[in-house]
């Protein structure tokens, strides 16, 4: 039985930590962002339920619950545990046990354990006790996270507001339902699951699914704005670079008509467009060089650039002199030179991914962009991209015009006005590579995706609201109907326990008067009862009085003419003459004698009989006793003595005990016809004054039960086996002074004897004999004495013992 609890509450255990785990992910779907905490969280009612029912021993597996779900919660945001996630998800779960610590103990002090919740008194408690302990994981969980830097300052007092008030909601709603699964007094909270816990659900159910489609219309109005802006980041995007490739066009026809072109005229021919676009890293111009011309070329550029040669970059990124190839496109013009000095002599060509941009812009003579790529300029890590616009005639001969674009330079420029609005990620669709932005899903679940095309590459762009944007444009009205809902709900519960309550204790009072009354009649008829018995049992004491006295005085006076006879019948023998009158004589005196033994017999059931009581060890008579009953029974009856070697010695006639042992067992002999057991038992009882279950008796006892197997007596039988001359026997097998006997000498000893018989089940004899030595032993007879007679003459107990068998 031990082993099975420890199972069950080790399954409860896990049940709580996996309900908790689970239903507050659930919970957490209904979290308005960007906060952090659902307006109603059912965790924390079922934590401080298991406290209050089951106790400290929940409390492990409550923190246990509570780490599982913020694990949990964090990783699904960031795909990653941090020290600082994991740090944050310990604190949380450590002050949602301490809640749950204390508002358990704080319920259990306030309305008890079990509690009812019946009363009026128990449920304010409950209800104005909740909003207070559940501070306890609002305050600590929120310092814990401002301290690790998740929660920013200006955030705190509204994400504490909605972590306190959907903890308190929590416990208002779940609490009583919790109860009604497991709480104390079972039969009470049992009761309540219909008319208490599915009304509770199923409005908790409303008032969900109201504050979804509230939330659905709110959270379309508050990103009507966040839409508008996301099309203009992209339309601007868009804009700027078409602006760059109008640009290119417009210089490409600059370098078509003109004649050949030197540094200086390159510089002026661009200066202007730089103003008009700042955001642009550089402006090249690469012309195409075949293999025979590289050393012509590179000496006509030394007469401006002292140290100009074709280069490209080597293995470990550093500048080298450029392999030999078919043909060069080294960059020979930059505007602006400075910062961009690494960029001069570098060949487009000795890289696969300019190359393919340049040969795709000469081939179709339109603008192409390079995938994400690191500007040779470019000193940190971040990437960008060249706009290559083919020039494929005049003076300047064939080349490119190339923008090169430092992209998050590029990108933070365009994007500033929207930074605190909008985060913004950029990546190439065909080089699956990213080029802007590191974003993570948005808390409100909102984003905004496009795709593009630009010089010859395709882009995706991906915004999300930004944490400012959302709390900017925070609404609280589907988190106020959802508070709303759980506060009338709680305050539905607590009138529903109430009612509930009040028809339990009315049930309770009823059943109690109810149960008082079945009790007063059962006393009532146990009394009538008693009462009965007791005037029957008064009246068969009258009768046997009655019956005895009778029986005493004819056995008396029949025996005093006895004692005649008997003297002439002495006479006679004696004065005989003949055989003949002997005979006659010695017939009248085997009469006497049987005449003598039946006034004995008599004289024992009106207890008139002269009895020798002695002290009698029935512990040391045992084998005799068994000797003397073995030859009156049968041998197909089993023949059983029990006595305990504690037995207390007895002061009786030992003559009559043996007679009435013998009476007894001759009737249950007759009582077995076809065998079975008789068995004698003895013990010691005490009675005291008022405890004496039958006849009056007070005192120390030896009591013996003799039992058999047979036959029985019905009611009507029971009622006379003690009178003389009563037998159920036929004609010639029985006198009817057996039980008369036994009952006689019993009650003349200063004890008593009872019957207890069934048909199908057996007879009990039962006698109760005085012990010897004690001098409580006191006698109580219902108006009669005994009688002390003169000595008179006894025969031996085995002629008693043959007088008893006939």
């Amino acid at each position: 039985m031990v082993q099975t609890r420890r199972r069950s509450f080790f399954l409860g255990c896990l049940a709580l930590t996996a309900a908790y785990t689970v239903s507050g992910k659930l919970a957490l779907l209904l979290a308005v962002p960007p906060g952090y905490a659902s307006p109603v969280f059912p965790p924390a009612g079922i934590a401080v339920a298991a406290m209050l029912i089951a106790g400290p021993a929940t409390l492990p597996w409550t923190f246990l619950g509570s780490l599982a779900l913020n694990v949990w919660t964090g990783y699904s945001a960031t795909h990653a545990i941090g020290v600082a996630g994991l740090g944050a998800a310990i604190a949380i779960a450590g002050a949602s046990t301490l809640q749950a610590a204390v508002g358990g103990a704080v319920l259990r002090r306030a309305v008890g354990s079990p509690a009812p919740l019946d009363n009026g008194r128990d449920l304010a408690r409950f209800l104005l006790l909740s909003p207070a302990f559940c501070l306890t994981s609002a305050a600590l969980s929120m310092g814990s996270l401002l301290l690790l830097g998740v929660v920013k300052l200006p955030d705190l007092l509204g994400n504490w507001a909605s972590w306190w008030i959907g903890d308190t909601l929590g416990v208002l709603v779940v609490l009583p339902l919790m109860l009604i699964i497991a709480g104390e007094p079972r039969d009470l909270w049992r009761r309540r699951a219909l008319p208490v816990g599915v009304p509770i659900i199923l409005f908790f159910a409303l008032f969900v699914s109201i504050f979804v489609r509230v939330g659905k219309w709110e959270q379309d109005e508050t990103l009507l704005e966040f839409r508008l802006l996301s099309r203009e980041v992209v339309d601007k995007m868009r804009a700027e670079l078409e602006e760059r490739e109008v640009f290119l066009e417009q210089l490409e026809r600059s370098f078509t008509l003109r004649a050949e072109l030197s540094q200086s005229d390159f510089q002026h021919l661009v200066q202007s467009l730089l103003q008009r676009f700042p955001l642009i890293q550089a402006i090249e111009w690469a012309p195409r060089i075949d293999a025979r011309s590289r050393s012509d070329f590179e000496a006509a550029q030394r007469a401006g650039v002292p140290d100009f040669e074709i280069r490209e970059a080597g293995p470990s990124g550093y500048p080298r002199r450029a392999r030999d190839r078919a043909d060069y496109y080294p960059v020979t013009y930059v505007e602006p030179l400075r910062g961009n000095e690494e960029a001069v002599g570098f060949d487009l060509a000795s890289d696969r991914d300019r190359k393919t941009a340049v040969e795709r812009a000469i081939t179709t003579a339109r603008l192409a962009a390079t995938a994400p790529i690191r500007l040779v300029q470019e000193e940190a890590e971040q990437k960008g991209i060249l706009l290559i616009f083919p020039v494929l005639g005049g003076s300047n001969g064939v080349g490119v015009l190339v923008v090169a674009q430092r992209m998050d330079t590029f990108l933070d420029g365009l994007l500033a006005p929207f930074h605190s609005m909008v985060a913004v990620r950029l990546a190439d669709l065909e080089a699956q590579e990213p080029i802007y932005g590191g974003l993570s899903p948005a808390r409100s679940g909102a984003s905004f995706e496009d795709v593009f095309t630009f010089g010859r590459h395709r882009y995706s762009i991906q915004i999300v609201p930004t944490a400012s944007y959302l709390e900017r444009h925070r609404r609280w009205q589907s988190w106020a109907v959802l508070a709303r809902g759980a506060i009338g709900i709680s305050l539905l519960g607590a009138l529903l326990l109430l009612g509930t309550g009040y028809a339990r204790r009315v049930e309770a009072v009823v059943d109690e008067r109810t149960r008082d009354l079945e009790a007063a009649n059962r006393r009532l008829q146990l009394e009538m009862q008693e009462r009965q018995q007791a005037e029957a049992a008064l009246g068969q004491a009258q009768r046997m009085e009655a019956v005895g006295r009778l029986t005493g005085g004819v056995a008396h006076d029949f025996n005093n003419l006895l004692m005649v006879v008997s003297g002439n019948a002495v006479l006679l023998s004696k004065q005989a003459s003949d055989e003949a009158m002997r005979r006659h004589t010695s017939a009248i005196m085997r009469a006497v004698e049987r005449g003598q033994r039946l006034t004995r017999q008599l004289l024992a059931f009106s207890r008139r009989q002269t009895l020798r009581p002695e002290s009698v060890d029935l512990r040391q008579r045992k084998s005799e006793i068994f000797d003397m009953l073995r030859q009156s029974l049968r041998g197909d009856i089993e023949l059983t003595i029990d006595m305990p070697t504690d037995l207390w010695a007895v002061m009786v006639d030992p003559a009559e005990l043996e007679l009435a042992l013998l009476n007894t067992g001759v009737n249950a002999s007759d009582a077995m016809p076809h065998g079975g057991r008789f068995h004698v038992q003895a013990r010691n009882v005490s009675f005291s004054s008022g405890t004496t279950p039958s006849e009056g008796l007070n005192g120390d006892f030896v009591v013996l039960k003799l039992s058999d197997t047979g036959t029985g007596m019905a009611p009507e039988v029971r009622a006379r086996a003690f009178e003389p001359y009563f037998t159920t026997k036929e004609a010639g097998l029985g006198s009817g002074l057996g039980l008369s006997q036994v009952y006689g000498f019993a009650k003349q000893s200063g004890g008593t004897a009872l019957i207890d018989s069934e048909i199908g089940k057996g007879t009990t004899i039962t006698l109760y004999v005085p012990r010897a030595g004690a001098a409580s032993v006191i006698y109580v007879d219902n108006g009669t004495a005994p009688l002390k007679q003169p000595d008179e003459p006894r025969t031996s107990p085995q002629a008693d013992r043959i007088a008893a068998n006939k």
